[in-house]
């Protein structure tokens, strides 16, 4: 499974295939005859793929005990779903030698799923990332042609960067900056990423400080000495913005989201931001804050309630501080019934991986 990674099963390297009610069973009786680390893994399988691989197949001698035989395992790696979830693990003594090995292994997939559970969350497309995702090849070769590209892309940007410094030191207002980046700045990837960020990804980073924040600063911010601009963003209130960036930068990328995915906050919310701010000052309880960012989003008084008893569950229970932060981030994501379903499959295949590596990092 090493050397597979989780996304096929190893012909000749699983020794002994067993019914599910009898797994756990041989594996409690197991550990004490050997050090050997054992793990038990689910394999989801397509019926119908499985099913039209079997029948084109016909010599399988399909064995109750023992091994898998290679047409068996070719039929199981053929209509897999997913990856090859790991359920449990079983040891006398988890600090032996092989536990560095299994360790390492399974902590990248423990960073897998968890990866995927936020792309998730943080995603308007909802699309769950494939298993292969991180085994794709990257082309890292350097040759002279390449080096030729390089040169002919520096050269286009530095000649587009004078072309944009002369255009925004005649930009004045935030809304003429978001409007730039939309209609002549942004190519369609950039602006496709964007549009496909869901709300749960602007309360987890409203704009990146490093990656696009920076693009924005170096932009409209360290070259610009427009000062009627400058001083419109840092006076700006045309939106509820609660993560201002270094300069401001932060203003610009979330109603730069807004307008892309056509977000506005409605009159009555408004008003109700307005009034909550006419009573507390910038250094009140965090719970007005987030209540006037809600609100901003156009959540519900029901939705805000059941948020911030969510994070009032995280604030005082570390045990299951993650249960409830997914939870809080699933309520931001706004999921139909079938988007609850993915998520809450995804949502346990993260914590069942967590328990295992935990186990395995226990001490005897």
């Amino acid at each position: 499974m090493d050397k597979n990674n989780f996304t096929v099963l190893p012909f000749n390297e699983i020794l002994f295939t067993f019914k599910k009610e009898d797994i756990e069973k041989y594996a409690e009786t197991s550990i004490k005859h050997t050090d050997n680390i054992l793990i038990t893994a689910r394999v989801e399988c397509g019926m119908d793929r499985f099913t039209e691989y079997r029948g084109s197949h016909s010599d399988e001698n399909s064995a109750e005990f023992g091994g898998l035989s290679e047409i068996k395992t070719n039929t199981l790696n053929h209509s897999l779903i997913d990856k090859i979830k790991i359920e449990n693990v079983f040891g006398k003594n988890f600090q032996n030698a092989d536990n560095e090995k299994i360790l390492s292994i399974l902590e990248f997939e423990e960073s897998f799923f968890c990866f995927r559970l936020r792309t998730f969350l943080n995603t308007n497309s909802k699309d769950v990332i494939p298993a292969d995702y991180f085994d794709k090849p990257t082309d890292n070769v350097i040759n002279e042609e390449n080096d030729k590209k390089l040169e002919k892309i520096v050269k286009e940007q530095r000649s587009f960067e004078n072309e944009v410094n002369e255009i925004t030191s005649k930009i004045n207002t935030v809304e003429e900056a978001v409007d730039f980046l939309i209609n002549e700045d942004l190519n369609k990837n950039d602006f496709e990423e964007i549009k496909n960020k869901s709300v749960a990804n602007q309360f987890e980073e409203t704009v990146e400080h490093f990656g696009y924040g920076m693009y924005l600063r170096n932009l409209f911010i360290y070259p610009n000495e427009n000062k009627v601009f400058l001083e419109n963003l840092k006076n700006y209130e045309g939106h509820y913005v609660d993560n201002f960036g270094e300069f401001g930068e932060g203003i610009i990328g979330d109603l730069l989201w807004r307008k892309i995915n056509n977000f506005e906050t409605t009159e009555q919310n408004c008003k109700k931001i307005k009034e909550i701010q006419e009573r507390i000052d910038r250094d009140s309880h965090w719970d007005f804050h987030i209540k006037m960012k809600l609100l901003s989003y156009n959540f519900t008084e029901d939705e805000i309630e059941q948020h911030l008893k969510l994070q009032k569950k995280m604030d005082d229970n570390n045990d299951n501080f993650e249960e409830y932060y997914f939870q809080q981030k699933a309520l931001l994501a706004r999921l139909n019934k079938e988007e609850k379903e993915t998520f809450e499959n995804i949502k346990q295949d993260y914590f069942n991986i967590q328990n295992v590596v935990e186990r395995l990092k226990q001490k005897p």
